[in-house]
């Protein structure tokens, strides 16, 4: 199944545990999507989806400064799991489809 959809995440970062929401659209063959949660909504950048398979960066505001994070991940059905690479470090990543 295709990553393409409303997800809410579970991130456990340096400050806590995160649960933003991200949507990934196909649009014109080209993937395009956004990030919100408590510091706002941001555009992703170089968004990806093949196969199961996808990945995207986000710049995001966080109480440690603003921070570019990379994700990696792959979907199981209605459920994905990646890491997401920060200055500090690697962290993992889970979700569930909120939305096809």
């Amino acid at each position: 199944m295709s990553a393409i959809g409303t997800w809410k995440l579970s991130m456990d970062t340096p400050i806590g545990k995160q649960t933003p929401t991200i949507v990934i659209l196909e649009q014109g063959g080209s993937y395009k999507g956004t990030m919100e949660g408590p510091a706002g909504k941001v555009d992703l950048e170089e968004v990806t989806v093949e196969g199961n398979s996808f990945a995207f960066k986000a710049d995001v505001t966080t109480p440690l400064g603003k921070f570019n994070l990379a994700f990696k991940g792959t979907v199981e059905g209605d459920n994905l799991s990646g890491s997401f690479k920060t200055p500090l470090g690697p962290n993992p990543f889970t979700g569930e489809r909120l939305s096809p």
